[in-house]
């Protein structure tokens, strides 16, 4: 099974990247993050041509998460869950159950909250990553099986960044942010991509601004995190990417692991 996930930045002026992605990588997952529209704009005829299902949490314009499954995968929509994170009307989150395998699937898309001198956003972001620690508690220490993946707006270690002083006061490398996603991880999360890769070997996003992809000057923000039942059944993760140099490109790239088949 191949779990994806992608800040899309625009789902709809997308479609052709993502068919691509789709064809290279034959996800029988795929997270989208920041589709920038509501439900009733979603294209879903454009997935279900490609066999897929689509769950959408939507919002005019900005934010909103969705996530795409293979027509052969039975879900359930976890909606008391999706209700309760989104309670403020930002979509940010989803999470869907892969019935089969008894797993919660969990795509965020976690608030930039810059600049770090504006409290309301700040704070927001604090608040919302501690909202998520709160719910991911539930699921160590119930050793239930979680995949929790997307856009987290953080970067984790020193290294994920070509110069990581330059981001101190920014609200992706600020200390307090930085401490709140550790303790995420230290829940007893495992980051997938820290299986396979050191830090500072790959990156998932770059700026359009600054010719960020021509200087290889980039960032990673975008994560798969699983709980301890999962991770040894995780045998391959890759970034894709050249997707930043094609035309008309998200600024974020797909991510993408491979899972061996899991018993019940």
């Amino acid at each position: 099974m191949i779990l994806s996930s992608w800040n899309i930045n625009s789902v709809r002026i997308r479609e052709e990247l993502i068919l691509r992605f789709i064809n290279k990588v034959k996800p029988n997952i795929l997270f989208l993050q920041e589709i920038k529209c509501e439900e009733g704009q979603f294209p879903y005829l454009f997935f279900e041509n490609l066999n897929y299902d689509c769950f959408v949490i939507g919002q005019k314009a900005r934010n909103g998460v969705a996530i795409a499954v293979k027509k052969d995968l039975k879900i359930n929509i976890c909606e008391n869950i999706n209700k309760k994170i989104n309670a403020d009307f930002q979509a940010r989150f989803i999470m869907i159950n892969l019935v089969d395998h008894d797993i919660d699937l969990c795509n965020v898309y976690v608030p930039n909250g810059n600049p770090v001198t504006d409290d309301k956003k700040f704070e927001y972001k604090v608040e919302w990553l501690k909202n998520l620690k709160c719910l991911l508690e539930s699921y160590i220490f119930g050793e239930k099986k979680l995949i929790l993946g997307g856009d987290f707006n953080v970067l984790e270690n020193f290294k994920d960044v070509k110069n990581f002083n330059e981001w101190k006061n920014d609200a992706l490398g600020h200390k307090k942010i930085v401490s709140i996603f550790r303790e995420i991880i230290g829940l007893g999360m495992f980051n997938v991509i820290r299986k396979f890769f050191l830090p500072g070997e790959k990156f998932s996003f770059w700026d359009y601004q600054k010719a960020a992809w021509e200087r290889n000057d980039g960032l990673l923000i975008d994560h798969f995190l699983v709980t301890p039942n999962l991770i040894d059944k995780i045998n391959k993760f890759e970034i894709c990417s050249n997707f930043r140099g094609l035309p008309k490109p998200s600024d974020h790239v797909p991510i993408w692991m491979k899972i061996d088949q899991i018993s019940e």
